[in-house]
């Protein structure tokens, strides 16, 4: 039995890298602030699309799935009605705060440009967007990007 199930485990695996790297498809994956569990997933095939933006891409995405967020192509400030502008800054003494948004990887890198200013091709395997921090301490700011279910700190959340 149990081999049985590993085989069917195995095929199932190497059906979907099949098919995402023949289709020339990209996983499209949201984290929210609360866990570090996907929230959201959907694979798009870029087969017959010319390269795209990160932006456009996402704003697609979101709009043809219902889920609520603010934003455009040039940027996204609200994913799930997640916290935006006073609400999402932590004061946490005199001199440090942590401030939070959405950030994104593509491949697992950030980039560093408006999600409008990212190309996007066949090339691309994985497009993650992720409710996170950036630390401000004595007038630095520090440690971009933080994924924000590693402080459960805003009250957002419930502390597990």
């Amino acid at each position: 039995m149990l081999r049985n199930n590993f085989s069917k485990f195995f095929l199932a695996v190497v059906f979907a890298n099949f098919f995402i790297n023949y289709a020339e498809a990209l996983q499209i994956d949201l984290i929210g602030p609360c866990d570090q569990a996907t929230s959201f997933s959907v694979v798009v095939d870029l087969k017959n699309q010319d390269i795209v933006s990160l932006g456009d891409l996402t704003v697609k995405v979101l709009n043809e799935n219902q889920i609520p967020y603010k934003g455009s192509a040039q940027g996204v400030s609200q994913i799930y009605n997640s916290p935006i502008g006073d609400q999402a800054l932590e004061v946490l003494n005199a001199t440090q705060m942590r401030a939070y948004g959405w950030c994104v990887h593509v491949d697992d890198n950030e980039p560093y440009e408006m999600p409008d200013k990212v190309m996007i091709t066949s090339a691309v395997k994985k497009i993650t967007w992720f409710y996170a921090y950036s630390f401000y301490d004595n007038g630095t700011w520090k440690d971009y990007c933080t994924p924000a279910w590693k402080e459960h700190s805003l009250g957002y959340c419930k502390k597990p």
